[in-house]
């Protein structure tokens, strides 16, 4: 498997770290790589890794424009952060140990140094920070991927994920997992041949991981198994050319014509079809400002599969939230409810925490609010804006 060994080397990494002032305005830690690890031990937080070189122009722009940003220096007070130069003797080591071939790269391991998840290239400051913000809560991490198939090898699933993943990272390994991956569907190991669910799912990632004839071949599976076109792939394929039309449309008009997806999810008994459809006319209808944006909401929050939950209730009280104007009865007990659900579903999101605390608030339930955001200073005491709305409501 990838996973990292704990780093043991006790000295060896003498890791040429910058000072403060260097790299953007964000607080490096000085001294070895071992005694990062040791005072992210110490204080109960993650390293993050800056894998930078001198010849690199999107390390010059990433410390001028992303690391010199104050939301991105108040919220890296959340990890000990460490900026290591990759092509010099003492960096090279600890670039090689987490794979690192290209920069910049922006690397996150626990105390014991296992990698808890890797970034590669450029990112602006408010995308730094939700990355910041998801890997404090451990929401698709990539250490949490390794953990999956390591438990379960078996996983073809799983270790398409890993191989997506490996792929957006640009990291040769993806190949070898791909590998893997094949044999295990060659072997027919980790999944029912005979449920149309089952080949759909490793269908959309053969599709991502730039496997065609391998996601014709589950297509065509499907519908020898179900000729009748009734199971929900099918479904989905038969939406799909109905959102291509609606979207195009969109963008051609500027309006959104939604008659004929609402046609087909009328009649629609799966709910992972009703789901997707509904999801993507949301979509659709916010980029349009169409006044049907609500009740797509509402009608894909009836049919969010509990592993969507957290991330699709999340976007849904988030936007009412910022909504113009005067909600309707309806509308505030949909974010409100979509806000708690989101977050029990994710317990260890301060975003998810935030904005529950912001409906509860709305609500008039302050107590309750101030519960909420007491939790979440508590997992991530460095996030500037749980901190100053707890401040807020104790006054």
């Amino acid at each position: 498997m990838l996973g990292i060994i704990p780093l043991l080397l006790s000295g060896l990494l003498a890791c040429p770290t910058a000072r403060r002032g260097e790299h953007g305005r964000v607080e490096w830690f000085e001294g070895s790589f071992d005694r990062a690890l040791a005072e992210a031990a110490r204080s109960k937080r993650i390293v993050w890794i800056d894998f930078w070189s001198k010849t690199c122009p999107y390390c010059k722009r990433l410390d001028r424009e992303t690391l010199t940003e104050t939301s991105v220096v108040e919220e890296a007070r959340g990890f000990v952060c460490v900026a290591v130069d990759a092509e010099s003797e003492t960096g090279r080591p600890i670039a090689e140990r987490y794979g690192i071939s290209s920069w910049p790269a922006l690397v996150f391991v626990e105390p014991d140094g296992t990698l808890r998840d890797r970034l590669a290239g450029f990112r602006g400051a408010a995308q730094l920070v939700q990355e910041f913000h998801r890997v404090h809560a451990g929401i698709g991490t990539f250490g949490e991927l390794e953990r999956c198939v390591a438990a379960d090898p078996k996983d073809v699933v799983a270790r398409l994920d890993l191989v997506i993943r490996l792929r957006q990272m640009h990291d040769g390994r993806w190949s070898r997992e791909m590998e893997a991956a094949k044999a295990s569907l060659e072997r027919g190991e980790g999944f029912d041949a005979k449920s149309p669910d089952d080949l759909f799912s490793i269908a959309r990632r053969l599709r991502a991981c730039g496997d065609a004839q391998g996601y014709e071949a589950r297509i065509a599976a499907i519908r020898a198994l179900d000729p009748e076109g009734a199971s929900a792939p099918l479904r989905q394929l038969a939406l799909e050319p109905l959102l291509a039309q609606a979207e195009a449309g969109a963008k051609r008009t500027g309006a959104l014509d939604a008659a004929p997806v609402r046609a087909l999810l009328a009649e629609e008994r799966h709910a992972s079809v009703r789901f997707e459809g509904w999801r993507a006319l949301y979509g659709i209808a916010k980029r349009t400002a169409s006044a049907e944006a609500r009740s797509c909401a509402r009608e894909a929050w009836r049919a969010c599969p509990p592993g969507r939950t957290a991330e699709f209730g999340l976007e849904i009280a988030r936007d009412l939230l910022a909504a113009p104007g005067a909600l309707e009865p309806a509308d505030l007990e949909l974010g409100l409810e979509a806000a708690r659900k989101s977050s029990e579903a994710a317990p260890r999101s301060v975003d998810h925490l935030e904005t529950l605390a912001d409906w509860l608030t709305r609500a008039g339930r302050h107590g309750e609010a101030v519960e909420v955001l007491g939790r979440a200073v508590e997992l991530e005491p460095f996030r500037r804006s749980a901190r100053e709305r707890l401040a807020e409501l104790r006054r």
